[in-house]
């Protein structure tokens, strides 16, 4: 079980920070259960209720100044995955599925597939697909913030550094 204060990444709202746990029941006709309240740090004011027993959230502990680095290095050394020529459908399923595991060196693999993919086609002329576009954006927010924590950096900062590192821009 986590505790109070807590810094976890939460799978939709990214990196948040656990601010109260609590007993609430959100009608009359439910027994009250034992929730986190989370607060995102990167979405000031938003506030994410979640069980604390709950099979169906997935948030993990932010990765470590460590692992962040030894991934990103990791990572370089790769080759990228090719997403290309895929019908949008099946780049929904496959990116939502990579999402799935939730695992910080994952996305940034990901993140960095898209990123190669959409730059192909903007030097072809093309903006890409409205599918790798929102994945990006999605990507990027999770990534970078993780990363920021882990690093205690800007947000700018850490996405600086892993266009430097993984040629990202």
């Amino acid at each position: 079980m986590y505790q109070l204060n807590d810094i976890v990444v939460y799978e939709s709202s990214g990196v948040c920070r656990i601010c109260d746990i609590q007993e609430l029941s959100f009608s009359e006709d439910t027994a009250p259960n034992t929730y986190y309240i989370l607060a995102p740090l990167f979405s000031p004011g938003d506030v994410i209720y979640t069980p604390v027993n709950s099979t169906k959230t997935v948030f993990r502990p932010v990765i470590s100044r460590e692992e962040a680095l030894e991934t990103i290095r990791a990572v370089q050394g790769e080759e990228i995955a090719s997403y290309e020529g895929m019908r949008s459908s099946d780049l929904e399923y496959r990116y939502r599925r990579a999402l799935q595991g939730f695992r910080w060196g994952d996305l940034l693999r990901l993140l960095r597939a898209i990123n190669r993919k959409m730059q192909r086609a903007r030097r072809s002329g093309k903006k890409g697909s409205e599918v790798d576009r929102r994945f990006q954006r999605r990507l990027d927010f999770l990534v970078t913030g993780e990363l920021a924590v882990a690093l205690n950096l800007p947000r700018e900062e850490a996405r600086t550094l892993l266009e430097r590192e993984l040629t990202l821009a």
